[in-house]
């Protein structure tokens, strides 16, 4: 049964019983019969076919999703109860950070953590935004560090931190430094060319954050990026309206991998807005 939760669990979170099928290292025929005999055995249909778009869940499968997070984290809540016993082992914590939160954040929440001598081996995961909400609704994180808030019923967020962005470095320079597609530096510099009626001349794209900071900062160009990336430097800025800042946010599971993990979580959460970045 519980092989089944979690044949369950992977095509519910793929919404594809070939990408659940090459996760957990089975054929896709094994996959569906494990399915099948779960939906036969409750008396429910979970999954309705949509033709190339995959599979959609039912209603009985967000219901019985959510329920069999809260029996599996139950019994390996259970499991690492009795191997505590046994040796004592650490828990470990998978966090997901993005860039910015990777420099100015997470170290200060290591440290204070750290401090605490708490039974955790921690490991740290640097993505983009997008990626990390998607890590931890397919419960491969266990919580993360975010730059923008997300709209999901699996997730639950906390804004602890804003950081202002600026206009840093030569404005006679030509060149325009850019960020990835999707993120916040490049939605707020888009915003700026169109208040400023700016066409950049020369455009020069980075998928980093940090990086374009370090770029301005060496005389590279120009850019919109965060004022605590560019303090104690001599870069020359000009300071922006308040429209443009950037929020952290905390994001986890609503239903943790573990009640040790929920514990964290909850101590992270009165954490983070008492530490100074």
């Amino acid at each position: 049964m519980f092989r089944s939760i979690i044949t369950f669990q992977k095509v519910y979170e793929y919404r594809s019983i070939t990408k659940a099928a090459k996760e957990l290292y089975v054929t896709q025929p094994s996959v569906s019969i494990q399915i099948k005999q779960l939906e036969k055995e409750l008396g429910v249909t979970f999954f309705k076919r949509n033709g190339n778009k995959g599979l959609i869940p039912t209603e009985n499968a967000n219901r019985f999703y959510r329920d069999s997070q809260l029996l599996l984290n139950g019994w390996e809540s259970s499991l690492n109860h009795l191997v505590k016993k046994r040796s004592n082992n650490r828990v470990r914590c998978t966090i997901g950070v993005s860039p910015m939160n990777a420099i100015y954040i997470i170290p200060h929440l290591i440290d204070s953590l750290e401090n605490r001598n708490m039974l955790f081996d921690f490991e740290i995961v640097i993505q983009d935004s997008e990626s990390i909400l998607d890590s931890i609704t397919k419960h491969e994180l266990d919580f993360g560090l975010v730059e923008r808030p997300f709209t999901s019923s699996d997730v639950e967020q906390l804004s602890f931190a804003n950081d202002a962005l600026v206009h840093a470095g030569d404005v006679n320079n030509p060149l325009w430094i850019l960020g990835r597609p999707g993120s916040i530096q490049l939605e707020h510099t888009e915003k700026y060319f169109t208040e400023n009626n700016i066409k950049p001349k020369k455009v020069l794209k980075v998928n980093d954050s940090n990086l374009i900071s370090r770029l301005v900062t060496l005389g590279i160009g120009q850019s919109i990026v965060c004022k605590k990336s560019i303090e104690n430097t001599i870069v020359p800025f000009q300071q922006l309206s308040q429209d443009y800042s950037i929020k952290y946010y905390l994001i986890n599971a609503k239903i943790p991998n573990s009640k040790e993990i929920q514990n964290l979580i909850h101590l992270v959460r009165t954490l983070l807005p008492q530490l100074h970045f």
